[in-house]
């Protein structure tokens, strides 16, 4: 088969893979075409998004409305659920300074922030379609890597918003670690700049610290000591200046529990798709409240299945052992300790937090290419039959988002009825949350213990926690 055959209809096969050296899969306008077709991969998926005009929950309930009511240094520089958000933060400062100058209407201000965040999601894949690695010299592997990203299941969260371009900037940064070090100038600074915004972004990023400490000492070189300079730099400010706790996080699993949620939310998801694996999360869930013996199955086959993928991946120093390890380790930090939990059960539902689902996914299905792309590699056959499931499963998921952020609110219609009464709470995705844009601004008052008594606007971190617990 020649190389022009592949393309993105084919299921992997075995035989597929040949060494084809590290030259790049496509040429440059071939990467700009397929860049162009992932990007509107990803914007379809919530098509009505983009009729109606979205701000996803704390995008506007939080972060806009925090802009509107509050000077600008305060509301840029505001870390906020535990640590700085600067994408977050900055997007809305410009957002709410463009409206107020009368340069961008209201009713068109949620696509400013779409697409810049739409942007921004499309940063992984123009590593993988511009990154040099042995994993990525064949033109279905970075397809199908693509697809993976684009279409997993559980993950609509994720989509197109500016809270949480956090997470595609981590995969960037994963990605990084995963990839040959740039010899063009210009790589390599493009490569630094989203190591050190990854950072300031979200805490995801600074969890790959110490694989790029690790990957620096076992590679030498100096561009992998400068990776790990500049990441170390954007994790020193984030954590000396904005980090802190948060009372919705900090809940510690306990490793049974953590390896089953791994279970549930990394084995089942991608390979069962969202319905069975509900199913799958309550009875494991169910044997745990009763004692049972399900939940300590579902997490000693996590534990066995994750070592062993460890152990293949480790065989040979190429991308997948990095991929591998950087998911396991986003996965243990997120779920252990990370995710926001009221309601104990959370943990192991793949619809509360998909967040938490994106970044180990993602990465493990691109661990599993990176495999079936390794010359000599004898489980061949079982990466592609892995592939393609995952693949599979998230076309079903394209087709089918989960009903909270499938559809929504119409963002116009609800600024006229703003502009009728500056009072009116807009709604924002999904409901029933709401944004706070009126004339009268509220001062914040510090959390306390009983987190539900708050009255604050949902802007302030103690009116936003005190929701939680109202709807729970």
């Amino acid at each position: 088969m020649s190389e022009g055959d592949d393309g993105p209809g084919r299921v992997l096969a075995a035989d597929d893979v040949k060494e084809t050296g590290s030259g790049p899969a496509f040429s440059g306008p071939q990467r700009w075409a397929v860049l162009a077709a992932f990007a509107l991969l990803v914007a379809f998926r919530l098509p009505k998004a983009w009729v109606h005009g979205r701000f996803q929950d704390e995008e506007a309930a939080v972060f806009l409305a925090y802009a509107w009511h509050f000077p600008w240094a305060d509301a840029l520089f505001r870390p906020f659920a535990g640590y700085w958000n600067l994408a977050g933060s900055a997007i809305s400062v410009l957002t709410v300074w463009l409206v107020r100058s009368g340069v961008l209407p209201l009713e068109q201000a949620p696509y400013l922030t779409m697409s810049i965040a739409l942007a921004a999601q499309l940063m992984p894949a123009a590593l993988i379609l511009t990154g040099k690695a042995p994993w990525l010299t064949r033109r279905i592997a970075v397809i199908a890597a693509l697809l993976i990203i684009g279409t997993l299941p559980a993950t609509e969260e994720i989509f197109f918003n500016i809270l949480h371009i956090q997470f595609h900037f981590a995969l960037c940064v994963a990605l990084i670690l995963a990839l040959d070090v740039p010899t063009r100038r210009r790589a390599r600074i493009g490569y630094g700049v989203l190591l050190f915004l990854g950072p300031l972004c979200g805490p995801g990023s600074i969890v790959l610290l110490p694989l790029f400490a690790l990957r620096a000492a076992i590679d030498g070189g100096r561009g992998r000591a400068v990776q790990l300079a500049v990441l170390a730099a954007g994790s020193a400010i984030q954590l000396l200046l904005f980090f802190g706790s948060s009372s919705l996080r900090g809940h510690v699993a306990d490793p049974a529990t953590l390896a089953a949620a791994m279970f549930v939310r990394l084995i089942a998801l991608p390979l069962l798709g969202v319905g069975l694996t509900n199913w799958v999360a309550n009875a494991i869930h169910g044997s745990e409240l009763a004692g049972g013996n399900l939940w300590w199955g579902a997490a000693a086959a996590a534990i066995v299945l994750f070592t062993a993928l460890l152990a293949i991946a480790a065989r040979r120093r190429d991308g997948a052992v990095w991929l591998v390890l950087s998911a396991l380790a986003l996965a243990t930090v997120s779920l252990g300790f990370g995710i926001v939990i009221v309601n104990p059960a959370d943990v192991f539902s793949v619809v509360e937090g998909e967040r938490y689902n994106f970044l180990p996914l993602a990465l493990l299905g691109l661990a599993i290419i990176a495999l079936w792309t390794r010359p000599g590699f004898k489980g061949k056959s079982a990466c592609a039959v892995l592939g393609t499931v995952m693949l599979l499963n998230g076309a079903i998921a394209y087709r089918k988002p989960a009903p909270a952020f499938a559809d929504g609110p119409a963002w116009p219609t609800e600024v006229a009825a703003w502009r009728a009464n500056h009072d009116h709470p807009l709604a924002v995705w999904p409901r029933p949350w709401t944004a706070d844009l009126s004339d009268k601004s509220r001062a914040c008052s510090p959390t306390t213990p009983d987190l539900a008594r708050s009255d604050d606007p949902r802007y302030c971190e103690s009116g936003w926690i005190a929701a939680f617990y109202r709807r729970n």
